[in-house]
Formats: structure tokens, sequence, C-alpha cells
């Protein structure tokens, strides 16, 4: 009898353990599961704050066509300054091979901007300029300047902005080409020739510098030279030492981050559906296409002058939407 009850004693507490053990489990998936959705539901939250009309509009992405989004840094320093176009990025996704085309288009580039006629393209997005500037101005503009292209989106950010997406990255390794130096009354650029990682003030004073004899923009034997170069260069270094980021457990840091530092027309759904197709790109899927045109002077006013028949049978195709395949 005593041997009986010392059994069921037994068998009690391991039942009891096994309920412990399965409560335990149970809360801890509760928490990771509790967790994850909080994570998720903040960065849909951090999205929808990207773009402010995310309510307002549905969605129009298609997958299965080339992505074309215009990424612009405007030179404002001010609350209530609109500012120049200070780089403009152009950057055509393949959804198909996971690919990026990225060009560079010079701010002093002389093109004609529909209802205003030949100017530089940085004043498109100045509405102190042009009554109607901005950012749909600009895109205008550009698809004007390469026919049969379609903008899809925008993505916009001035200094402030670019220097904290950087930093919320972690920085970016760069191989600095040369010494860069200049002193104004607001800026100091004074960077030593080699690889460095740079947080995002260096990174934008990388980004930024053109007081050499090439400038903005240059050219020599179809190869292109200057600022633009540098550009490209810090693009692909971001796309390349970022894949450790590109899952929801990282990301929400950099939404954050970039809520703070981005205004885009994309709607927070896409945003994650570009994001998901493109996670596991890395800089050899990157293509950085050379902007056809030289240095010259109209009128005497310096300009980069677009070469309009490369444009129209070079880079038109490179960013043209992709025939679906059967």
């Amino acid at each position: 009898m005593k041997t009986e009850t010392k059994r069921l004693t037994g068998s009690s507490r391991s039942t009891k353990v096994r309920k412990i053990l399965l409560i335990g489990v149970v809360s801890i998936l509760t928490i990771v599961v509790c967790f994850a959705g909080y994570t998720v539901i903040s960065l849909y939250n951090s999205l929808r704050s990207i773009n402010p009309n995310a309510g307002a509009t549905a969605s129009t992405l298609n997958l299965r066509e080339r992505i074309n989004i215009l990424v612009v840094g405007v030179d404002s320093r001010a609350t209530n300054d609109p500012g120049r176009s200070d780089s403009i990025m152009l950057i055509g996704l393949d959804p198909a091979s996971r690919t990026m085309s990225v060009m560079s288009i010079p701010r002093d580039s002389r093109v004609n901007i529909p209802g205003h006629g030949y100017d530089k393209i940085n004043a498109t997005t100045n509405p102190d300029y042009f009554s109607d500037g901005g950012i749909p101005l600009l895109e205008k503009t550009v698809e004007a300047m390469i026919p049969g292209i379609k903008i899809n989106y925008y993505a916009k950010a001035d200094f402030a902005g670019f220097e904290k997406v950087i930093d919320a990255l972690g920085g970016v390794t760069i191989n600095v080409e040369k010494a860069m130096y200049y002193r104004a009354v607001d800026t100091l650029i004074n960077l030593k020739p080699g690889i460095q990682h740079m947080d995002g003030k260096t990174a934008l004073e990388y980004a930024r510098f053109r007081h050499d004899a090439i400038g903005d923009f240059g050219s020599q034997n179809g190869e292109e030279l200057g600022r633009v170069v540098r550009q490209k260069a810090l693009l692909k270094a971001i796309v390349a030492q970022t894949t450790s980021l590109r899952n929801v457990w990282k990301l929400p840091p950099v939404i954050s981050a970039v809520e703070k530092a981005v205004v885009t027309d994309l709607l927070p759904n896409d945003m994650l559906r570009i994001a998901l197709a493109f996670k596991n790109t890395t800089d050899k899927e990157v293509t950085t296409v050379p902007f056809p045109g030289v240095p010259g002077t109209v009128g005497g006013t310096s300009y980069v002058i677009p070469d309009l028949d490369a444009l129209q049978s070079k880079i038109a195709p490179l960013f043209s939407p992709l025939v679906p395949s059967n």
C-alpha cells in the first residue's frame, strides 16, 4: 500500500513538472510572438510616418516590372528652407533578377523643364524659383529628358537626414581616393586618402565634396568623373555593408532614423514588399550607369550638357518597364 502511494506521488510530481515546463514554453512563445507582433506593428507605423499620405492612396506597385525611384538630396539647412536638389539619383530596381541600376544626374544638367524652358535641373524642386517647383516637377523633367521611362516613386532627404540614416546603419566604410580639403564659413571638409569607416557627418562630406579641378561632374574618354562617381560609390558601399540589417528584428532602429529623415510617396506595405524582394541583393547586383553628358557653357552659365541621343538610345532601355515573361 505504501509503495503504491509513493508511485502515485512520483507520478503526480512528474505531471506537475511537465505542466510547469509546458507553461514556461508557452509563456516564452507568447513573449516571442508578442515581441514579433510589436516589432512588425512598430515597423509598419514607422513606415507610415515616412509617407504622410499613406492612408489616402492605393498601391500601384508592380513587382513584375522595373521600379524606378528618384532619390533626391536637398541642400536645405533651415526648417522652412525648401532648398535645391544637391544630388539626384535615379535607381532602377528589377524584381525579376533582383538587380539595381543606378545613375546620378548632375545637378547642373541643362534640361528643358516642362512649362519653363531650359534651366539647371536642380532648380526644379525649389518653389521659390518656380511657382510649381517640387518633386513632381523634377519627375516630369527627368521623364522628359529620358523618353519612355516612368518615375514610380521618390525619396527625399536633407543633409541632416542623410547623416542620421548613415549613423543608424552603423556608418559606412569607404576607400577615399585622394585628399579632400575645403573650408568655408559653415563647412570644413578634411578627408585623408585611404580606407576609413565614416559616420554620417563624414560620409556626407565625402558625398558633397566637389572643390577640385573636376567639380560635380566630368567626363574623359567616356569615363565619368567627379562628385557623382563618389555618390554612386557610397550607395554601392551601403548596399554591400547592410545585408545583415535586412530582417525584421534589426530594421526598427534603422527605420526609426529613416522616418525622421526621409519623405517618400512609397506606401508602407510596398516598402516592405520591395525590402523583402531585394533583401539578398549585394553590391555585385548593382550596376552604376554613367550619365551621358559633357561640361559646357551656354550664355555665360556653366552647365552639364546632356547627350539626348544617348539618353534615348542607351539609358532609356535600362530604366524602361520590363516586359513580363510568360
